[in-house]
């Protein structure tokens, strides 16, 4: 199956250019030249595409959207296949989600947030009504024209994982996938029930509450929120006035744990929304009320161990045994739609590698850097939608290097920046979530441990990243030490590990698969010799478990870019080597306790005088890994100075190549970092 490309026709229609990718194909922004109007179109592309029964379904179910005739669903124009290439055509909207608008804004005020919700009510009221349900209501699939204006216009759309009464057989979702999301997802769809009009109507409840407040009802672990949406009380916006008052009372109706004391259907919904945006004051509500902390929610009936920002920790507990199984059911639910028993909740779904604004898509972090700056300068997070990086957040930096870990075991990337100054360090911590915190190490002098070559890695598996950091004592052998993370602090940092190499470079990974973190080090040998180590902890140090020579490979760690990242979606992390030179990007596996021939995921052809120039000027300011498409796999993120390639200079660009699990793509223009009048500082991206 070959998957088209912008400039060429599908079926009468002309491909303009891609709107977005994500995990079941391609949307591209369309011209149907017989109606001379501007349309969508979603390709389906990988192993579905390749499936009869899912074709079958996939027109089946298109079929019976198409009978939706609603001013506030996004309209199916047409569907068919070309080349066993499934595709539907759809609506053009000229606007933007509802979560990345609130990502940018925050909360809405009350009336414009109840009009929205009260629009989105009659769309799903109109699909209720020819025998829809959408199944995944949730902000990043509602469309807004002119948002934030009177005149804001809301569409429901990607009904692509949506069922319809009396299609036979499952919905269109390959075996083994899921439909819905934890944050939205009422709670007999955690438990695996089916869905109905009724779990469309709670989903839409906590879309009002981010809209009132500009996050989620229950924040937390998958397991957790998942919980708390089961068995958390239901939340309630601050304040003593007699509207918050009628407000909360619309909120637990719509949030009702019980889907018998729930509204009866959206229209009923609709209706009380459209009464209370006619008397609600023009202003946001007078403080948004903070999120619940699932985990803190649902304690007292069950317990969740700690999770790793790469791979998640089996959930434990006797009293919330029976609950736990019914969460992992629906993880591992099948696509019938039918409840399944249970198996085991050994596997919930791994955190997305990333993802810093806790919404399931991967993100990016940039630090400025001027060398004469007498104080920090700033960082940028730049979210991702899914299909782009939104608006950079500028805020300031910290004193010190910047890294990524998971300190707290909480699923969430956190921001630790290291300062050393001779005997001493300062480590200031910038959760994911929760209160900045500061921890000071005492540095014993005859290491010279530096703040610089440090990485995170969960070394002693209690599902909290450690701080492992680089000793470079002038007439001594290099070393590496490890400060186990504890609540709020790290213990004093011990050696681990006393290096042969020089240069000695460590990064942190489960490179065996095993669930537990290993080191990979990189140096130079006394023989002059480039080297890979794979490092194995135990009982407080780290034993050589394989090596591998790098001379003549193209890619010398500390010339090129390697990063680290679980590229298939398998739980095992991988390293991604990109050339200097531009020409190839590298994959290394660990296979058995043995580094695997390395694997080509990217060619490109470069001029050798251009190559040559890539060695010295290649434009690029940083690289990472990021699962900036939300599927599971870990994808290549450059940032990249536009004058380079003889644009003016007031940008930089951020560039995506989304792995497929097997190969990176070609490299797309995702989004930009406005620069100017600074961008001769130092820019690169957090890892």
């Amino acid at each position: 199956m070959r998957v088209p490309t912008v400039g060429e026709q599908l079926g009468r229609y002309r491909l303009d250019r891609v709107l977005g990718r994500g995990g079941m194909g391609v949307v591209f922004a369309a011209t149907d030249p017989r109606l001379q109007r501007t349309v969508a179109i979603k390709v389906i592309t990988g192993t579905l595409a390749s499936s009869d029964e899912f074709r079958q379904r996939f027109q089946a179910e298109a079929a019976a959207l198409a009978r939706l005739d609603s001013p506030h669903v996004i309209a199916i124009h047409d569907h068919d296949e070309v080349d066993a290439t499934p595709y539907i055509v759809t609506q053009h909207v000229d606007g933007r989600d509802l979560w990345s608008w609130l990502r940018e804004h925050g909360p809405m005020p009350a009336r414009r947030a109840l009009q929205l919700c009260a629009q989105l009510a009659r769309g799903l009221a109109d699909a209720h009504r020819v025998g829809v349900v959408h199944r995944d209501v949730k902000p990043s699939n509602v469309l807004i024209r002119d948002p934030g204006t009177p005149d804001q216009h809301a569409y429901l759309c990607d009904f692509g994982i949506a069922r319809a009464d009396g299609i036979a057989g499952p919905a269109p979702t390959a075996a083994g996938s899921v439909a819905g999301t934890w944050t939205y997802l009422s709670p007999e769809r955690a438990e695996g029930l089916p869905a109905t009009p009724s779990s469309d109507v709670y989903a839409l409840g906590c879309v009002l509450w981010a809209c009132l407040t500009g996050h989620e009802p229950y924040q937390g672990t998958d397991v957790q929120v998942a919980l708390a949406h089961q068995q958390a009380p239901i939340p309630r916006l601050p304040g003593d006035s007699a509207f918050t008052a009628d407000l909360n009372a619309v909120i637990a109706r719509a949030l009702a744990k019980d889907p018998a004391h729930r509204y009866p259907d959206a229209t009923s919904f609709r209706e009380d929304l459209e009464r209370l945006a006619a008397i609600a004051p023009p202003d946001t509500q007078e403080a948004p009320a903070p999120a619940t902390d699932a985990g803190t929610a649902v304690r007292a009936a069950a317990s969740a161990v700690r999770r790793r920002s790469r791979w998640p920790l089996a959930v434990a507990g006797t009293v919330a045994l029976a609950l736990v199984a019914g969460v992992a059911a629906w993880l591992l639910v099948r696509d019938d739609d039918t409840p399944a028993a249970a198996e085991g909740a050994d596997d919930p779904a791994p955190a997305i590698a990333g993802d810093l604004t806790g919404d399931g898509y991967g993100d990016v972090l940039v630090h400025q850097t001027r060398f004469d700056a007498l104080s920090p300068l700033s960082t940028w997070t730049v979210p991702s939608t899914g299909l782009q990086l939104g608006s950079p957040r500028r805020a300031g930096a910290e004193v010190g290097r910047p890294l990524l870990g998971d300190v707290d075991g909480d699923g969430r990337s956190d921001v630790l920046w290291l300062d050393e100054d001779d005997d001493r360090m300062s480590v200031v911590v910038v959760p994911g979530k929760g209160e900045r915190w500061t921890a000071e190490l005492d540095l014993d002098p005859a290491f010279d441990i530096q703040d610089y070559h440090a990485t995170t890695a969960d070394l002693d598996d209690d599902g909290r990243d450690d701080l492992v950091l680089y000793g470079d004592p002038s007439d001594e052998p290099e070393s590496l030490h490890v400060a186990l993370a504890e609540d709020h602090g790290f213990a004093a940092p011990l050696q681990w590990y006393s290096s042969d190499l020089s240069d000695t470079l460590p990064t942190g990974g489960d490179f065996d698969g095993d669930g537990k973190d290993e080191l990979v080090v990189w140096g130079t040998t006394a023989q002059d010799v480039d080297t890979v180590r794979l490092l194995r902890p135990a009982d407080g140090r780290l034993t050589l478990v394989a090596e591998r020579a790098l001379n003549g490979a193209g890619v010398v760690p500390l010339d090129d870019g390697w990063l680290v990242g679980d590229l298939d979606g398998d739980g095992t992390d991988e390293l991604t080597a990109t050339n200097a030179a531009g020409r190839a990007i590298f994959v290394y596996r660990v296979i058995g306790d043995s580094f695997a021939p390395r694997e080509r995921w990217f060619t490109k052809r470069v001029p050798l005088d251009q190559a040559r120039k890539n060695l010295y000027d290649s434009g690029i300011a940083g690289e990472t890994l990021s699962d900036v498409d939300g599927d599971g796999d870990a994808d290549l993120v450059r940032l990249r100075h536009t004058a380079n390639d003889g644009s003016k200079d007031d940008e930089l660009v951020l560039e995506v190549q989304l792995s497929d699990g097997s190969a990176f793509g070609d490299p797309q223009t995702w989004g930009s970092l406005a620069c100017a009048p600074e961008c001769d500082d130092g820019f690169d991206l957090v890892d």
